[in-house]
C-alpha cells in the first residue's frame, strides 16, 4: 500500500495527476443514435467494443435485493475443496489480525534504521508492537492490529484517531532468505521520509481507508464522514472472501438448503412446496451473479485450434464478459462510480478505469505506474479473442493452472512456439520463457515484480523510439535497445510496417509536423483497443478546439466503448458549453453511468439550454455525478469537482462550501486552493483570491506542488497589473518546474514585456528547447527576436516554425519579411 512507483519514487507532487483533470478544464463527449446507443450498451459489456464480433447479448447479474452477506463459512459444507484453495491464496491473506497465524515478521527485537529514524519490532501482551516515529517525529510504542498481504511483502495496519489505520513503510520481505528475503526493508531506501514529507507513514497516502481499504475486504464501506474527517470503516470479511466475487450469498443459500432437502427427501411435499417458493431463483441458484458460461461441458477444454490460422479459438464464444468485469474493480487503476457496489454489475456501471495516460503508461501502453493488471490485458489481442483470468488462473487459489510453458501450450501449439526456432534461446533458459518475453515484469514497492498482462510482441526497435522498456534488454542489461533490435532483424526479418499505436500517440503528444491526421484516424478504429481510442481523443483536446479535434471528439462521442465516449465529453471542457450540448446532449441518456455522470459534469454549465427531455435525463446524471464524488468523499477531489459543478451551475454559496470543504479534507491539495481561488476572482473578490493563492504557496508540499501554486500566483498579480511581483513569483516558479515548457516560456514572454530581453531570451530558447515542435513557442521567440532586433535568432526561429506548419500563409510572410 502507498505510493507503488517502480523503483525510485518521482517527486511530482500528488496534486500533477489533477492538475491533469480540473485545469486541463479551463484550458482543455457525443451524439450517437438511440440504435447506436442500445447496440453499445450490448458490445460494451461484451468485448469492451474493440472490433471483434460482440458476444452473445445476455446479463449473468440477476441482481437480488433481498441477498445478504452471510460468510465464507456458509460456503464450506457444500464447496469444500474450492473452500480449501481459496485458503491458500492471495485472496484469504490479503488482510488478517495480527496474530501468529498470520503474522511473517520478525518481532524478536529486531531493529531496523533508516536515515536515522530507528524502528524496533517487538512482542508485548501477547500482541505485535513497533516502536517507531509518529506524525511529530517522536518514537513511540504502537500496536499493530491487522497484517496486510503476505508474499513477497507484509504490511503492518497500526490503529490512529480518526478511525484511521496507517500502513507502515518499514516491511517484512516475505521471500525466502535465497532471494534476498526475510529482513525488514523501507519502501524508499534512497530517502529520509521525515513526518514533513507528503508520503510519511502517518499521512493520507499510508492510510489504509484511503488507499487501499475497498480492494482487499468485502462488502466494504468506508463510512467517512466529511464533516468530522474521521472514518467509521466496516466489513463483513477481512479479507477477500468468497462473496467479494460471487456476491452476497444469503438467497444462494436459502435455495441450497431447500434443493438438498428436496434431494434427500424426494417424497416430502412440504420440501417440495419450500423449493417451488424459490421458483425465481430458476437459472440463477439465488446467485447474485452467475460467472460459469452457461451450458457449459466441465469435461470439455474451452479451446482449440483453428485448422485455417492455426492459432487458438475457443470452442464456443463467451456469453458474457462478466468474468473479467468482476475482477476488474479490483484489479485495475479506476475512480469509483459508487462508494459500494455489488459483484457482477457492468464494470462501467460501477467504475471509470483509466485510460492510457503518459502519468501510468508508456506511449506503447507498457506498464509505467502500477495499473493492477486490467489497462494492460484489455490492449492485448489474448483479451480480444475471448481468454478470461480463468483460462490461466484458479479462480480459488488463485495460482496458474499449469507450470512454465505448460501454461501456454494448453491453448498454443507447443511446436512451432515452445521450440529454439521460435525463441532462439536454449530450452530451459529464462530466454526460452513463454512469460519473460511476452510478460516482462516491472518492479514495485521495491521487491513486488508485476507482470505486464498486454502479452505483446517484444518490439526493441519501438522500445528505443519511444522511450519504452524491452523484454530483451531486461534481461540482457548489458546490451542496448540496437543491439537486440538487430538480432530481432536476423530472425524475423525487417519487421512490421504499419506504426504501432505507442508510435502515434508518442508523435502526437510530441506535436510532431503531420501527426494530427494519423491520431485522428487511431481514435476512429475500432480494431484498437477501447483504451488506446480513448487515449487517442484525450491527446486530440490538448490541441484545443479546432474543426479538426472536434470531428475527432464528434466521432468518440459515438464510440462503442465507454471508456471512450467519457474521454470525448471530458474533451469537450474545452469548448463554449452552447457547443458542448450541441454535440454532447444526448450523452446524458448514456446506457453507461460512468458516462451519464461525466455528461452531467460537463454538460452543467449548458443547463440553460435543455430541453424538457434534457432536464429530466440532468437530473439522473447529475445524480449520479454527484454519488461518484460522494464515493471519494476522503479525497478532495471529489468535493473540488462537486464545487467546481455547483459552480457551473450558478449556485456559487454551494461551491464555495464544497471548496471549503475540500481544503479541510485535503489541506495539501493544491488545485482545490488554486479553483477556489479563480472562483473568488471572477466573482469580483480580489483580496480573497489573493489570500488563496498566497495559501495554496504555504500548503504546497513538494517541488512541483509549489511551483504550480506559485506560477498561478504569478498569473493573478499580473492580472491585478503587479508585474514586478508577479514576475518574481514566476522565476521562483520556473527554479521550482525546470522542467514545464509551458512556464519557462510565460517567464521570458514576461521579463521580454518589461523591456528584459536579454535576460527573457534564455527561458524562451529553453522553452523551445523542452518543447521543440510547439509552433506557439517558435512564433513568439522570433517576433520577440525580431522586435529586439535581433533578425538572425528571429529568421531561425521563423523557420523552424515553417518547418512545423508549410502550409500557413502567414508563416511564410513572416520569413520573407526577415529575409527569408
Amino acid at each position: 500500500m502507498g505510493a507503488r512507483t517502480p523503483g525510485q519514487r518521482a517527486r511530482k507532487g500528488w496534486a500533477a495527476a489533477w492538475i491533469g483533470d480540473k485545469f486541463r478544464q479551463t484550458v482543455k463527449p457525443r451524439r450517437p443514435s438511440a440504435a447506436l446507443l442500445a447496440a453499445c450498451a450490448l458490445i460494451s459489456c461484451g468485448r469492451n467494443g474493440d472490433g471483434d464480433a460482440p458476444v452473445t447479448p445476455r446479463s449473468p447479474y440477476h441482481g437480488i435485493p433481498s441477498a445478504t452477506h452471510v460468510g465464507h463459512e456458509s460456503c464450506k459444507t457444500c464447496h469444500e475443496a474450492e473452500f480449501r484453495e481459496w485458503l491458500e491464496s492471495d485472496h484469504h491473506k490479503a488482510m488478517n489480525p495480527a496474530t501468529e497465524e498470520f503474522v511473517l515478521g520478525d518481532f524478536d527485537d529486531a531493529v531496523f534504521e533508516h536515515f536515522g529514524q530507528v524502528f524496533r519490532f517487538f512482542r508485548k501482551d501477547g500482541g505485535y508492537w513497533v516502536n517507531a516515529p509518529d506524525e511529530s517525529g517522536v518514537a513511540r510504542d504502537m500496536k499493530i492490529d491487522y497484517t496486510f498481504g503476505h508474499h513477497p511483502l507484509q504490511q503492518y495496519l497500526i490503529p490512529f484517531p480518526g478511525g484511521r489505520y496507517q500502513a507502515l513503510q518499514v516491511c517484512w520481505d516475505s521471500r525466502p532468505e535465497e532471494e534476498g528475503g526475510q529482513r525488514w526493508y523501507h519502501l524508499y531506501p534512497d530517502e529520509p521520509v521525515p513526518p514533513d514529507d507528503v508520503l510519511h507513514w502517518t499521512r493520507r497516502h499510508f492510510n489504509w481507508n484511503y488507499m487501499c481499504a475497498d480492494c482487499h475486504s468485502t462488502n466494504l464501506d468506508k463510512g467517512f464522514d466529511a464533516e468530522t474527517l474521521t472514518y467509521h470503516t466496516t466489513w463483513s470479511e477481512m479479507n477477500v472472501s468468497c462473496e467479494s466475487c460471487h456476491g452476497p450469498g444469503s438467497e444462494h443459500v436459502k435455495w441450497a438448503e431447500a434443493w438438498t432437502k428436496t434431494e434427500a427427501n424426494p417424497g416430502d411435499a412440504v420440501a417440495k412446496a419450500e423449493f417451488a417458493a424459490l421458483k425465481e431463483y430458476i437459472g440463477s441458484k439465488g446467485l447474485v451473479v452467475t460467472l460459469k458460461e452457461p451450458d457449459a461441458d466441465p469435461s470439455e477444454f474451452p479451446w482449440t485450434i483453428d485448422p485455417a490460422t492455426g492459432q487458438p479459438k475457443r470452442v464456443r464464444p463467451l456469453a458474457s464478459n462478466v468474468q473479467v468485469e468482476t475482477c476488474a474493480p479490483c484489479h485495475s487503476h479506476r475512480t469509483l462510480l459508487e462508494a459500494k457496489w455489488t459483484p457482477g454489475q457492468p464494470y462501467h456501471d460501477t467504475h471509470a478505469p483509466s485510460i492510457l495516460s503518459e502519468r501510468l503508461y508508456h506511449h506503447d501502453g507498457q506498464l509505467k505506474e502500477e495499473t493492477y493488471v486490467y489497462g494492460s490485458f484489455v490492449q492485448s489481442k489474448m483479451f480480444h479473442a475471448g481468454v478470461r483470468c480463468t483460462d490461466c488462473h484458479n479462480p480459488h487459489s488463485m495460482k496458474l493452472v499449469a507450470p512454465g510453458n505448460a501454461l501456454c501450450v494448453r491453448c498454443h501449439q507447443a511446436d512451432p512456439y515452445d521450440t529454439p526456432e521460435h525463441h532462439f534461446h536454449p530450452v530451459g533458459s529464462t530466454g526460452a520463457s513463454c512469460v519473460e518475453c511476452h510478460m516482462p515484469a516491472t518492479t514495485y514497492m521495491g521487491i513486488d515484480a508485476r507482470r505486464d498482462h498486454s502479452l505483446r510482441v517484444p518490439r526493441p526497435d519501438l522500445a528505443k523510439s519511444l522511450g519504452a522498456p524491452d523484454a530483451c534488454t531486461k534481461c540482457h542489461s548489458d546490451q542496448t535497445q540496437d543491439w537486440a533490435a538487430d538480432w530481432f532483424r536476423q530472425w524475423w526479418g525487417p519487421g512490421p510496417r504499419n506504426a504501432h499505436y505507442g508510435e502515434i500517440l508518442a508523435s502526437a503528444r510530441r506535436n510532431e509536423p503531420d501527426s494530427f491526421e494519423k491520431l485522428a484516424a487511431l481514435a476512429a478504429d475500432l480494431s484498437r483497443p477501447a483504451l488506446v481510442r480513448a487515449a487517442a481523443v484525450e491527446t486530440a483536446a490538448f490541441r484545443g478546439p479546432s474543426p479538426e479535434t472536434t470531428r475527432v471528439i464528434a466521432g468518440c462521442l459515438a464510440d462503442p466503448d465507454a471508456s471512450v465516449r467519457s474521454e470525448a465529453l471530458a474533451a469537450l471542457l474545452a469548448y463554449p458549453p452552447e457547443q458542448r450540448l450541441a454535440l454532447a446532449g444526448d450523452a446524458l441518456s448514456d446506457p453507461s453511468r460512468a458516462v451519464r455522470a461525466e455528461a452531467a459534469r460537463v454538460l452543467a454549465a449548458a443547463h440553460a439550454g435543455f430541453d424538457e427531455t434534457q432536464k429530466a435525463a440532468f437530473a439522473k446524471a447529475s445524480t449520479e455525478f454527484v454519488n461518484k464524488q460522494m464515493a471519494i468523499a476522503d479525497r478532495a477531489a471529489g468535493h473540488m469537482l462537486l464545487a467546481d459543478f455547483h459552480s457551473d451551475l450558478g449556485d456559487f454559496e454551494r461551491a464555495e462550501a464544497a471548496y471549503r470543504l475540500a481544503q479541510r479534507v485535503e489541506p495539501e491539495f493544491i488545485p482545490v486552493r488554486v479553483n477556489f481561488a479563480e472562483m473568488l476572482y471572477s466573482r469580483n473578490r480580489p483580496a480573497e483570491a489573493e489570500t488563496e493563492f498566497r495559501a495554496a504557496v504555504t500548503a504546497a508540499m513538494t517541488d512541483n506542488d509549489r511551483g504550480i501554486a506559485r506560477e498561478s500566483l504569478a498569473r493573478f498579480l499580473i492580472r491585478l497589473k503587479r508585474y514586478e511581483e508577479g514576475v518574481e513569483e514566476l522565476r521562483a516558479a520556473t527554479e521550482l518546474l525546470p522542467d514545464s515548457a509551458e512556464t519557462q516560456y510565460f517567464y521570458g514572454v514576461a521579463l521580454n514585456s518589461l523591456g528584459r530581453f536579454p535576460e527573457a531570451l534564455p527561458y524562451l530558447e529553453k522553452a523551445r528547447a523542452l518543447a521543440p515542435n510547439h509552433l506557439e513557442y517558435l512564433v513568439g521567440l522570433a517576433t520577440v527576436c525580431r522586435d529586439a532586433g535581433r533578425v538572425d535568432l528571429a529568421l531561425k526561429y521563423a523557420r523552424e516554425a515553417l518547418a512545423l506548419a508549410p502550409g500557413d500563409p502567414q508563416l511564410r510572410e513572416l520569413v520573407r519579411s526577415l529575409g527569408g
